[in-house]
């Protein structure tokens, strides 16, 4: 007898039209992920991160150093750091910082016991800082590993600075340890994931990361000089500018330039005044500007080194994020919380938000805010027996309270009339006197290192003959837009989302409220799925580009969670 009939034999299974079949299905997957890793690496990667660009920092430039004299205008971090990149393209540099104590002592890190306390009209102590325009001297600083990387590739003495300062202990592997408003994420292994050495940051304090970068600049560029005065205006020559006003000594005095960099801060005043003086039109319209009413205080407590043994946070006493929860807009709290472990036995308790009032200033008061979190039942036991050790050991420990108010987030988009010849050639803002960001997302620290790795890319682009002929700012803020904006969209979106924020003009609480609910779905998605975690965690901490979490297999495993709760 014969066997089964074959009605189909051409499309059996075994038969060369399924054969066929699977080669071409092979051939269009590995098709799609040769494109994709093409359009990543060579296309998405170059535009919007500096990932790539950080290798080039302080790398020999071909031709010859520019000729003239580059000036910055502000000595704060972001001022270093361009100070530091147009000292490796240009024969000189003059930075020029208002504060004289950043000039005569900012290579100095402060002594712990010599700081002036004081107790405020309302009880408690705080702290007078010594650097008086610097609104965050006293709280710490969150650095994304591109962040320690840049740092060291445009200084490669700040290793050794470090352990000059005995701060070795400050360097380590990232970690975020963070829960958003109850959504509690565990960090992956970098170890596991291959990216150790690419996950290795810093955890210092702002007054420490200011001295070290100073001190590192010095140090390494000798065409660099430092004067001590107020930048009151620029002065206008055709399509450039020829140099600076400085108020000194009770004088005002002009001060020649080849190159201008505005790095004097929040004040923005290139946009509300200086070009306009100069005789550059600069449109009224060009900033945006929302007001997410932000209050947060930092209070800083010293922990002897006899009380280590007795630190109830897992993993001992050693610097980083201890712990934080951060605040989750969906969830109707805009509250947060941090401790932070930094340089000289420092913790640094943060806590603040949108439109947070009676903040505390007490140990009481703290607890009593931690409690009130939306998300206090995902708080480990530990952290309440931190507050236990903070309560036993007070008076050993010192702490003082800040307080800080944000003033309206801002965008100045020199980018919409860069190409336009209107600005000068010679000109750029960096820096807060770009775009000011929520410091609670930790990102302003990153975006200096944007400005200063962008600006070192576009000065390698330029010839030291045909300087004078180039378009500085339009070839800067072309590169520098699509590295920057996701920063004030990402934002902006979770500001957004408490209904006390006064929006931009023109705009409503609903703008772009899918980015911040797309990156909530994500994080509820990554608690149960280890390989969406992986990409969220490096997204977050800039090792990979944001768009990473908008890959087709993440998009639909964040499309499922949101139809189907799973």
């Amino acid at each position: 007898m014969s066997g089964p009939i074959e009605w189909f034999p051409e499309l059996h299974p075994t038969g060369p039209v399924a054969t066929k079949s699977l080669l071409i299905a092979a051939s269009i997957v590995t098709i799609y992920k040769v494109i994709g890793h093409v359009l990543r690496e060579y296309i998405i990667i170059p535009k919007t991160t500096i990932l790539k660009d950080i290798d080039t920092l302080h790398t020999p430039r071909r031709g010859g150093k520019i000729p003239g004299r580059a000036v910055v205008c502000g000595g704060s971090i972001a001022g270093i750091l361009s100070a530091a990149v147009c000292a490796d393209h240009f024969e000189s540099v003059l930075v020029i910082e208002a504060e004289a104590w950043a000039n005569e002592h900012g290579t100095e890190l402060p002594n712990i016991d010599d700081r002036v306390h004081r107790t405020t009209s309302s009880g408690y102590q705080t702290a007078t800082a010594p650097r008086a325009r610097i609104m965050q001297y006293y709280f710490s600083n969150f650095f994304q590993p591109p962040v320690y990387r840049a740092f060291t590739g445009l200084f490669p003495e700040v290793p050794r600075i470090i352990n000059e300062f005995n701060l070795g202990a400050a360097v380590l592997g990232a970690r975020l340890r963070m829960c958003f408003g109850g959504i509690d994420l565990k960090d992956p292994d970098p170890e596991e994931d291959g990216i150790a050495d690419a996950s290795i940051t810093a955890c210092l304090s702002r007054e420490a990361t200011e001295v070290v970068l100073r001190k590192a600049l010095k140090e390494s560029r000798p065409n660099v000089t430092f004067k001590t005065g107020v930048v009151s205006g620029f002065l206008g020559e055709g399509i450039g500018l020829a140099g600076v006003t400085v108020r000194a000594n009770g004088a005002e005095e002009q001060v020649k330039a080849d190159f201008v960099i505005d790095a004097a801060g929040p004040s923005q005043m290139s946009y509300s005044k200086w070009l306009g003086n100069a005789g550059f039109s600069v449109p009224s319209d060009l900033r945006l500007q929302y007001d997410a009413i932000l209050r947060y205080t930092a209070s800083t407590w010293t922990i002897p080194t006899h009380l280590h043994s007795k630190w109830p946070a897992p993993g001992g006493f050693k610097c980083g994020l201890v712990y934080t929860m951060s605040c989750d807009a969906e969830s109707g709290d805009p509250k947060v919380l941090g401790f932070t472990l930094v340089e000289n036995n420092q913790m640094l308790v943060m806590f603040g938000g949108a439109s947070v009032s009676n903040l505390p200033h007490s140990l009481p008061e703290l607890r009593a805010y931690a409690k009130n979190l939306h998300g206090v039942k995902s708080i480990p036991d530990w952290v309440w027996q931190l507050f236990d050790f903070m309560e036993e050991h007070e008076e050993e420990c010192k702490p003082f309270w800040v307080d800080s108010s944000i003033p309206p987030l801002s965008w100045v988009q020199w980018q919409k009339i860069a190409q336009d010849g209107i600005l000068p050639r010679n000109w750029i803002a960096v820096g807060d006197a770009t775009m000011t960001l929520n410091p609670l997302y930790g990102q302003g620290i990153y975006k200096a290192c944007v400005d200063s790795t962008t600006l070192d890319t576009v000065l390698r682009s330029i010839s030291s003959s045909s300087y004078r002929l180039s378009n500085i700012p339009a070839l800067f803020y072309k590169r520098l837009n699509p590295r920057i904006s996701s920063l004030w969209d990402g934002g902006r979106a979770n500001d957004y989302g408490w209904p006390t924020t006064i929006p931009v003009p023109g705009e409503d609480l609903s703008h772009n409220s899918w980015i911040r609910k797309y990156v909530r779905s994500c994080m509820m998605v990554a608690r149960n799925d280890p390989e969406v975690l992986s990409i969220w965690w490096r997204v977050a901490l800039m090792i990979n580009p944001g768009t990473d979490i908008f890959a087709p297999w993440i998009a639909l495993k964040v499309a499922r969670y949101q139809l189907l709760g799973w």
